[in-house]
């Protein structure tokens, strides 16, 4: 958004507006997770971080596997699926309320090109 916002091609509200959407994506995405996992992930995460701490940073130690899979992946891998879950909730949002503004295919093509860099699995 930095690039829109400096232009004041989004005005501060509409930003404000945009970073709630963008946790309301959290909120859906962790609402749709079984609360059995996700109690699971909130006691694993800090094991998990804890061994790779102490292991010299290797996420093939049995350990962490082990973990990673009870937990629906490793702690990076649940935190990008959250973020981009939210991102994609604020995409949405922002989608519908610039459809008109004559900046609106730079904007997505910024997005599209974020997406295709970084986030190809969410697509």
């Amino acid at each position: 958004m930095e690039p829109f916002e400096n232009q004041r091609l989004i005005d501060v509200s509409m930003l404000a507006a945009t970073k709630l959407a963008h946790e309301f994506g959290h909120v859906m995405k962790i609402s749709s997770v079984p609360r059995s996992l996700y109690d699971l992930q909130i006691q694993l995460v800090p094991v998990y971080n804890k061994i790779f701490l102490s292991n010299g940073y290797n996420v093939n130690d049995p350990r962490l596997v082990d973990i990673a899979q009870k937990i629906g992946g490793n702690p990076v891998q649940i935190w990008e699926d959250r973020e981009y879950w939210g991102e994609a909730n604020a995409m949405l949002f922002l989608r519908d309320r610039v459809a008109k503004e004559k900046f609106h295919c730079r904007l997505f093509g910024k997005i599209k090109q974020a997406v295709e860099e970084y986030a190809k699995d969410y697509e």
